[in-house]
């Protein structure tokens, strides 16, 4: 094996070891928040949460046309830092 082949290798090693990593972190069975109930949590207008998406400032995924949020996230600090909408609080990739 050459050492382009062995460097090829360890990257997809490394690629499979983030991966394995990334699915560790996410809970297997974790509930969301649809658009209806985020606005009764955060006490906003859907434009408003639509803005909060837009910007970054909560995350959300996309699944069949509806957005979600994951619920663990919202705690009672996180809800209050978005409602005074903190900059320093960005979710965003």
């Amino acid at each position: 094996m050459g050492s382009k082949e062995f460097r090829l290798l360890m990257e997809a090693i490394d690629e499979v070891r983030r991966h394995l990593q990334m699915q560790q972190a996410v809970p297997k069975e974790e509930e969301f928040l649809d658009s209806h109930r985020m606005e009764r949590l955060l006490k906003c207008s859907p434009s408003k949460l639509y803005r909060l998406r837009k910007t970054g400032a909560i995350p959300c995924v996309l699944v069949g046309g509806r957005y979600l949020y994951p619920k663990h996230f919202f705690t009672q600090e996180v809800i209050r830092s978005i409602v005074k909408e903190d900059p320093s609080k960005r979710f965003d990739e």
